[in-house]
């Protein structure tokens, strides 16, 4: 990974195979993220939505929506990623251009576009360019790479100029997942069963818990836990002053000690114990 004095990353053509640990993987950050499918097979789940990747996919996303790739045990999983802080490149930016080349993230938000042709051609190159740039030991390393990122986010607004088609045509599958999804986003705080699901989708519950564990990695119910501790790991990070009880109540928690044992086991660390340590960081 390849970090700039400003608040951006870098990381080229990683070829690491995605493994979570002790997480559930699903995060979210300030930052806006340029993620690039080099090769591979990974469905990409972004809040409500689902993505079946294919090479060429270039994803968009503002960060704070939670997110999660899973990709295919064994296929390989070749991608590029650039974080950055909006106020970050402002400065570098030309003045009358700032809102056009940020307004992909600030107003599509989260989207996938299939790169063909020469506009792919294109793309990868500077993506090589940044990549090659970062090990010269020139002494405008700095400035010089600051300029590609520039030049990396000026090609990502000409190539979202106009109609952006956030979603292909999607299989039954990626539907009935992206349905799920939706639906405990939406109800994560009242409590949910496979029969609820069943009913909403009108699906039997062997095949929705099949599909769903197919498609993402996860049971439908630890897809609910993580959500639900993902949500108190936001309410802890941007309402500081909210208590524990309170956050494990908004989270969808009928007990506290159901909550202190859940993000126990996701997190590696009580809630008290998280929530401290990041008001230490603030």
């Amino acid at each position: 990974m390849m970090q700039f004095n400003a608040p951006l990353a870098y990381t080229y053509k990683a070829t690491s195979q995605f493994d979570p640990g002790n997480s559930d993987g699903f995060h979210s950050h300030p930052h806006y993220e340029i993620y690039y499918f080099h090769d591979g097979e990974c469905t990409y789940i972004i809040g409500d939505r689902v993505y079946k990747l294919e090479p060429g996919d270039l994803v968009l996303m503002h960060g704070l929506t939670l997110h999660r790739p899973h990709p295919k045990v064994g296929k390989p999983y070749v991608r590029t990623t650039l974080h950055f802080d909006p106020s970050a490149v402002r400065k570098s930016l030309h003045p009358e251009r700032i809102h056009e080349v940020l307004k992909p993230f600030d107003e599509l938000g989260n989207c996938r576009v299939n790169l063909t042709g020469e506009i792919r051609t294109e793309f990868e190159a500077l993506l090589l360019d940044l990549h090659q740039l970062s090990s010269h030991s020139s002494r405008f390393r700095q400035e010089r790479m600051n300029i590609r990122v520039c030049d990396l986010l000026y090609c990502v607004a000409e190539i979202c100029q106009g109609h952006v088609q956030e979603q292909r045509s999607s299989s039954e599958k990626e539907r009935h997942v992206q349905h799920i999804i939706r639906y405990v986003d939406t109800h994560y705080m009242h409590d949910i069963g496979l029969d609820d699901l069943a009913q909403e989708l009108h699906l039997s519950k062997p095949y929705l818990a099949g599909m769903f564990k197919e498609m993402t990695g996860l049971t439908v119910f630890k897809y609910l836990y993580d959500r639900r501790i993902n949500q108190a790991k936001l309410l802890f990070q941007f309402q500081p002053e909210m208590s524990v009880t309170e956050a494990s109540r908004l989270s969808g928690f009928k007990r506290l000690s159901h909550f202190s044992r859940i993000f126990k086991q996701s997190v590696g660390c009580s809630p008290d114990l998280y929530r401290s340590q990041l008001h230490r960081q603030l």
